[in-house]
């Protein structure tokens, strides 16, 4: 009974190991997602933290941010100012739903909610962003948003994950 009982453990120990190998595999070939991930972690703690400096590091020249309800912000100063002030209304918790990467080019797509500093949610809603990665370094060259960088109160909408009931029938 012992000896069925060890190889069977020993069986499933093998199994284990020939699932998680390949995953590990994949991980240790993409560096680059790594990379970006940490380039994304920086981004949204200098914008929380609202760090001028950092952010203008993390941003290409010619990065835009783009915003249904505001006009186009174009180049690092004027979106490093915009960003400031979406900071002043208080902390931007971002998640990511899909990262993907082409080359030197990649995109994430993301939920957004930000709370007032007393806790009351200010707004929510979605988001697209293009990352390039310039000599070697992942940087925000894009970012298109529904109402966060003027002040909107986007709470009128639904959230993302709730389903639009109101939706014309044809």
């Amino acid at each position: 009974m012992n000896n069925a009982l060890w190889l069977a453990s020993s069986l499933a120990g093998w199994m284990v190991v020939g699932l998680l190998a390949p995953a590990t595999a994949l991980a240790a070939q993409d560096p680059g997602r790594a990379a970006l991930e940490s380039g994304i972690q920086r981004w949204m703690t200098a914008v929380n933290g609202r760090d001028a400096a950092t952010l203008t590091t993390i941003m290409t020249e010619d990065v835009e941010l783009l915003d249904a309800t505001a006009a186009r912000v174009a180049g690092r100063d004027a979106a490093t100012k915009a960003l400031l002030e979406v900071a002043r209304r208080g902390e931007l918790v971002a998640t990511s739903r899909e990262i993907s990467i082409a080359g030197d080019v990649a995109w994430r797509v993301v939920t957004f909610t930000q709370t007032q500093k007393d806790g009351l949610v200010h707004s929510r809603g979605q988001a697209i962003e293009i990352w390039k990665r310039v000599q070697g370094r992942w940087r925000l060259h894009r970012q298109m948003t529904a109402g966060l960088i003027t002040a909107a109160d986007l709470l009128s909408r639904p959230s993302p994950t709730e389903p639009v009931l109101d939706r014309p029938r044809n």
